[in-house]
């Protein structure tokens, strides 16, 4: 029987809650607003299943080798626009949907909660999936659904954080060959409750429903990118994360889940198919001048996750590429955790105590010198100094 009694033992994949014959396990909210797995233990029969898919319980470090690695951008200007870099989950999932098949990732739900659900060919609003999302995503009982799917000899994508695809594994037991796996180097995850306490302060400042959201909308191109949110009223915020209190929270690593501080899954080779990453320094990979709508880095773990590759590659500007010279130059959280903040316990603490922008204000400052650089950047933009300003501050 699975009892978390450290939390940074716990990444809230939900393979136990999805193993459980006897559905005795529920995933339930701590007073930070991440899920843990509880146990009924008067339903529990101790058959220790739970047990055997976690993936922290069954960590088995992976044979060092160097994957194939590529810098890679989708062909459809839309597609790369709407996309946090280079915009590979959208010709990946065309294909998937081509053959009949499914896509899971994380989306919005219809209170802009981040939710994993199914997408399929019929699905009009694949576009929620596209872009980062700064949020542990509620997985529920996808993993069941996806064996079923699997078990059906359907073609299936899942796309998720590293742990989010280890947890899934360790719950299937076994390989499919209908299975395609997407992991993202993540920089951790904070929780749904600090997410919703931010879409709260915001629907209450601009006195409107919120009717998009990016997390890093090419504002200001790929480099500079900012928080996006629309309105039902019209008007529209955008806030780099020197201002926008998500943001904020999330790079300053103050606000992650305990086990992402000690991450089991940071390394090089993953059970992944594919590792993708930002790529914010294609000019000295590639030996190109950077035209700042953005590129992934993609890492290639799988033999079947090659060939997939090459079935879809005239999709995509695609360049192989040093796998450790992209890592180094890119992907410092392949193979690091984060850091938690000083003031990281009291954050949580306190989440319920003061309005966002209060708790914001307490923790993390944002200062007149932040908003005033903000709105530099803002007139820099507009006249065509945005590259001068990235060569001043390096």
């Amino acid at each position: 029987m699975i009892e978390i009694t450290d939390k940074v033992k716990c990444c809230g994949c939900t393979a136990c809650f999805n193993i459980c014959p006897q559905k005795c396990i529920s995933m339930q909210s701590d007073t930070e607003g991440f899920l843990y797995p509880i146990v009924d233990k008067k339903q529990c029969v101790n058959c220790g299943l739970c047990e055997k898919v976690c993936p922290i319980l069954n960590y088995k470090p992976i044979e060092e080798k160097t994957p194939a690695a590529y810098v890679i951008r989708t062909k459809n200007q839309n597609d790369l626009m709407q996309s946090t870099s280079g915009g590979f989950s959208t010709p990946l999932a065309q294909w998937f949907f081509s053959k009949g098949g499914s896509v899971w990732t994380a989306s919005y739900d219809d209170n802009w909660n981040v939710v994993h659900r199914e997408f399929t060919k019929d699905d009009v609003d694949f576009s929620k999936t596209r872009g980062s999302k700064y949020v542990q995503s509620y997985l529920g009982d996808t993993y069941t659904k996806i064996q079923d799917e699997l078990k059906k000899g359907r073609w299936v994508c899942f796309i998720g954080t590293t742990c989010q695809v280890y947890g899934l594994k360790e719950f299937l037991k076994k390989d499919y060959e209908n299975l395609i796996t997407v992991d993202l180097v993540c920089h951790g995850t904070p929780s749904p409750k600090l997410w919703e306490k931010y879409i709260d302060f915001q629907t209450k400042k601009y006195n409107s429903r919120i009717t998009d959201i990016n997390f890093r909308n090419k504002t200001y191109g790929y480099h500079s990118g900012t928080m996006m949110l629309k309105f039902e009223n019209g008007k529209k915020y955008t806030g780099s994360a020197r201002v926008d209190y998500m943001l904020k929270s999330f790079f300053s690593e103050i606000a992650s889940r305990p086990s992402c501080y000690n991450c089991k899954f940071k390394q090089l080779n993953r059970v992944s198919d594919y590792t993708v990453f930002d790529c914010w320094h294609m000019g000295e990979l590639l030996g190109k001048k950077d035209d700042d709508r953005g590129y992934t880095n993609l890492l290639v773990h799988t033999d079947k996750g090659g060939e997939l590759l090459k079935e879809i590659a005239a999709a995509y500007e695609i360049f192989q590429v040093d796998a450790e010279k992209a890592i180094a130059l890119d992907g410092i959280m392949v193979r690091n955790s984060a850091t938690p903040h000083k003031d990281r316990a009291s954050f949580y603490t306190d989440l319920d105590a003061h309005e966002m922008d209060e708790h914001i204000q307490k923790y993390i400052k944002v200062t007149s010198k932040d908003r005033l650089l903000e709105s530099i950047k803002g007139i820099a933009y507009k006249g065509g100094l945005m590259a001068t300003l990235r060569k001043i501050k390096g």
